[in-house]
Order: structure tokens, then C-alpha cells, then sequence
């Protein structure tokens, strides 16, 4: 009702659809949905692609927000080039998830790239993607150098042949109580990615909010650490999140930050031109955050397949 929805000056909630998304525990953020163009369920996750008058064509999965196609290319540019740059030779290429495309959009710039194998559980969301969201992916699907498998991400990489990957890119929606990325964050799960991954290789998670309350990403840091020698946090402010928002890049002893000269050259290559929000200098300071960010990632605590990631007793669940 628009009483219970009233401020305390009596506005009333402004007319139209709106989707509500929790920012933290005590804060809703509100969209204006101008056309919900397609909505549903399927075995997976409930879904809805709406169009905004300021974000442009939203994707939401369980109620959340995932991509806005005015600025997911902050988002998919941060996630997936500090990874393919710190390797200097990413030739085969795994990405966990990643429905929309736009990660493996930005996986295929880099002209080393061989083969790149998407695996997501969800063959129904990725076929809604490829018709709805068509800026986002840009034909990544039928590159000639794309695999796509559709199979429980874990469960296919354990199939997998040891140290058969440079570059693992985890982009999975957050771990939702009973939704189909829990084990996707575990202790467990990071084991297994660590043994396909070649001498040299990284990893690169997408880690949750990286303000002051988002849960996830300093439980995600402990994690890693309890398997990766080499582990590096980093963010990012997606706008349509409306928060600064966490990665990390993992690998073995032998793993490092991308240097800035190799960085500039990777970049240098005509396939980066139009890249949108990541170039050589700012890659570079990627790795340098604030105090208080430093201060919760060292108070995170290790995810297991016993103990995954849930909210507090009575919390909602935000990230």
C-alpha cells in the first residue's frame, strides 16, 4: 500500500513498477522497471529481464540484480581482464557461469585465446540471454573458438583433465540459500580449481559487495587463501549496483599482479580499443584499497561444503 510505503515528509512511493533489491541489511534499493519484457522460472532460478529508463536492458536473477546494459562492462572488464592479462599466455580458457555472454565477450579480445569452454547449469537463462540481451554478449556464442556445455560447473570440472586450464573465470551469481551456487564457493570448490589450473595459471572470482557491510567477500578472501599461495583482492563501483564491488585474482606461488609493461602491451592490441572502463594505468592500482576494506577481508572466516556461505539467523540476504 502507498501509506506503508509513505516518508516521513508523507510522499507517496512514485507511481509505476518498481523492483526492490536489499543494499545491506537496513537499505532497499529501488528500480524503476520502464517494460518488463520477459519474466519466469526455470529449474534453476527465477528471472526477469526488465528495461530502464536509466540503467537500459536489467537482468535479475532470485531478485537480484545482475547486469544493467548501461554499465556491465565495468563490471565483465574488471572480472575478466587482471586475470587474462597476469597470464601471459591465457590459450585455454574455462568460464563457471556467466549467462549474458559479456564474460566471454571479454575473454575473446585477447587474440592468444584457443578455446574457451562456458559451463552454466542453466541452458534455459542462456538461451533467454542470447535473444534478450544481444549488446551484451555481441556474438561471443558463436565464436568459432567458444565450447559451450551445459552441466553442473563443478561436477564438469572434476571430469576434467589436471592442469589442462591457464585462466578459470568464476562468474556465478551470489551463493543464494538453495540456489545452484552454494558449492560454488567453498573451500572444496577452490581445491578443485586449483589442480586444473596449469603451472602459471589464475583464477578470478567475482567476490560480493566491497563497502562497509557485504558479508561475502571477506569470507571468499579466507578462502581462497586457504588454497591459493598467491591471492589478490581488488574492486570496482558498478553504478547499477549502486556499491563498490569485489574480485579477486588466485593462483600459485609463481602468480603476480600483470605487470605494467605487459599490461600496456596486451592492451596496446586493436581488440582493446574500445574497451570502456580498464586500461594499463588503472589495472595497476586495482590491487591498492582503502583501510577499512583491508581491515574486513582480514576478519573473514574459510567456506566449506560443510559450512557454506548463508546470512545470519534472521538477516536478509544481501552480499
Amino acid at each position: 500500500m502507498i501509506e506503508a510505503n509513505q516518508g516521513k515528509a508523507g510522499t507517496p512511493w512514485p507511481p509505476g513498477d518498481w523492483l526492490l533489491d536489499f543494499g545491506s541489511a537496513a537499505d532497499l534499493i529501488a528500480y524503476h522497471q520502464e517494460r518488463i519484457l520477459v519474466s519466469g522460472s526455470t529449474r534453476f532460478q527465477e528471472y526477469e529481464i526488465f528495461d530502464s529508463p536509466v540503467w537500459g536492458r536489467v537482468l535479475v536473477l532470485d531478485g537480484r540484480v545482475q547486469s544493467a546494459s548501461a554499465d556491465e562492462f565495468i563490471y565483465h572488464e574488471a572480472l575478466v581482464h587482471p586475470a587474462m592479462t597476469a597470464h601471459p599466455a591465457p590459450r585455454r580458457v574455462l568460464v563457471m557461469g556467466g549467462g549474458e555472454g559479456a564474460t566471454l565477450r571479454e575473454v575473446l579480445r585477447h587474440p592468444q585465446v584457443a578455446r574457451v569452454v562456458m559451463v552454466d547449469i542453466d541452458e534455459e537463462l542462456v538461451k533467454l540471454c542470447k535473444e534478450w540481451l544481444p549488446s551484451f554478449h555481441r556474438g561471443a556464442f558463436d565464436d568459432p573458438r567458444t565450447e559451450m556445455v551445459f552441466a553442473d560447473a563443478r561436477g564438469w570440472l572434476a571430469d576434467q583433465p589436471d592442469a589442462s586450464l591457464e585462466v578459470i573465470i568464476i562468474d556465478l551469481p551470489e551463493p543464494v540459500g538453495g540456489g545452484p551456487a552454494v558449492m560454488l564457493f567453498t573451500r572444496e570448490m577452490y581445491e578443485l580449481v586449483r589442480g586444473k589450473l596449469a603451472p602459471g595459471g589464475v583464477v578470478a572470482v567475482q567476490s560480493g559487495a566491497a563497502g562497509m557491510f557485504g558479508p561475502l567477500m571477506p569470507e571468499l578472501n579466507a578462502t581462497l587463501k586457504a588454497v591459493f599461495p598467491r591471492v589478490a583482492a581488488y574492486g570496482a563501483f558498478v553504478p547499477s549496483f549502486m556499491e563498490f564491488y569485489g574480485f579477486h585474482l588466485a593462483g600459485g606461488e609463481e602468480a603476480t599482479w600483470p605487470p605494467a609493461v605487459a599490461a600496456a602491451a596486451r592492451f596496446a592490441h586493436p581488440a582493446f580499443q574500445t574497451l570502456g572502463w580498464l586500461d594499463a594505468e588503472l589495472l595497476a592500482a586495482l590491487p591498492h584499497l582503502p583501510v577499512y576494506l583491508r581491515r574486513r577481508l582480514a576478519a573473514g572466516r574459510v567456506l566449506s561444503d560443510a559450512r557454506p556461505f548463508a546470512p545470519a539467523p534472521g538477516e536478509p540476504a544481501f552480499f
